[in-house]
């Protein structure tokens, strides 16, 4: 015991140096970090019931926002049996997301181990534990063994944008100074995180100057702690190429969001526009269960089976790469 207090200590002693050499004082001075995830640990929610929901929009659909466990905090379900779900209501594939750390090499092991017959693709967020905005973490989420890596999550959790709303002291990832970017390129989907609306639209700009032509706005609908968009903003965010995700929670509950929402897919056309369920959390439906619901209530408000298959099969297909459902 007392050689690990000891171990423990040098340890300490030696990322105080290297803060020091490095100028990483303000990151690693505090024992014990905060993070993001301690306010979840708090929660307790009922467990989440699989309904067993089904629609035709599921056939073929691909979820590209799926919160699986293990994870810092409390999830519903693993990831073997998000995928499993998925597989048994038809669905064509998942990207399975982390906010802290890369989920490629996890995606080869379901593919491998998990339910066959279903695309599952991996990502990577930006947030701290990864280094925040890290070229190396960019590169070796899409060098892991089978390559499945396809969406890059600018910072989420811990964006500057997110930290300072919440008025917090914890470390944060940053993408801009004084109005200009922190570069990174590779050829993959660039999702925009929960950033500031300006630093969205740069992102856009910069990503599509250099080339890069699958960008997602990252659900600019969901709250004001995120990237809250205005509809002019949105339309700016079409222009620059980017396809706008809205969260299937935003559309199956009833009140002004949800009908801010529709007014907004209208407004930019079903074709720039998916839908992610978002789902994970304790308490919360089920991936299928979500995109279901979001489904009934999009075909109840009048778009038509065109227009949800835009949003729930074509626009996030050819995000992962793939070519249109065709079944």
């Amino acid at each position: 015991m007392k050689k690990l207090v000891i171990g423990v200590t040098c340890a300490a002693l030696a990322a105080a140096a290297v803060s020091l050499r490095f100028g990483w004082g303000p990151l690693l001075a505090q024992v014990s970090p905060k993070a993001h995830w301690e306010r979840y640990k708090l929660q307790h929610p009922k467990p989440s019931v699989d309904q067993h929901l089904a629609d035709p929009a599921l056939v073929g659909a691909i979820d590209l926002h799926a919160h699986f466990g293990p994870d810092s905090y409390d999830r519903q379900w693993d990831a073997f049996e998000v995928v499993k779900l998925a597989k048994e209501r038809g669905m064509r594939g998942v990207v399975l997301k982390n906010h802290w750390s890369e989920t490629a090499g996890l995606a080869q092991l379901i593919r491998k181990y998990g339910a066959q017959g279903i695309e599952v693709f991996g990502a990577v967020t930006l947030d701290t534990p990864v280094g925040g905005v890290n070229p190396m973490a960019v590169r070796y989420m899409s060098d892991v063994e089978g390559r499945w890596g396809r969406i890059v999550w600018m910072p989420t959790h811990d964006s500057e944008h997110e930290v300072n709303y919440y008025k917090e002291t914890r470390a944060k990832a940053i993408v801009s100074r004084n109005g200009k970017l922190i570069p990174e390129e590779r050829n993959l989907t660039l999702a925009t995180g929960h950033v500031e609306p300006e630093e969205a639209l740069m992102i856009m700009a910069e990503a599509k100057k250099r080339g890069i032509t699958k960008i997602i706005v990252t659900h600019p609908l969901l709250g004001p702690q995120f990237t809250s968009m205005s509809l002019p903003q949105l339309q700016e965010a079409v222009k620059l190429g980017g396809a706008v995700e809205i969260t299937a929670g935003t559309l199956i509950r009833d009140g002004d969001g949800k009908a801010h929402a529709i007014e907004v897919i209208k407004a930019l056309g079903a074709q720039n526009v998916f839908v992610g369920s978002d789902s994970g959390l304790v308490g919360t439906p089920n991936h299928p269960d979500a995109l279901a619901m979001a489904a009934k209530s999009l075909r109840a408000a009048g778009f038509s089976e065109q227009d949800l298959n835009w949003m729930f099969k074509d626009t996030p297909a050819r995000l992962v790469g793939l070519p249109k459902w065709s079944k």
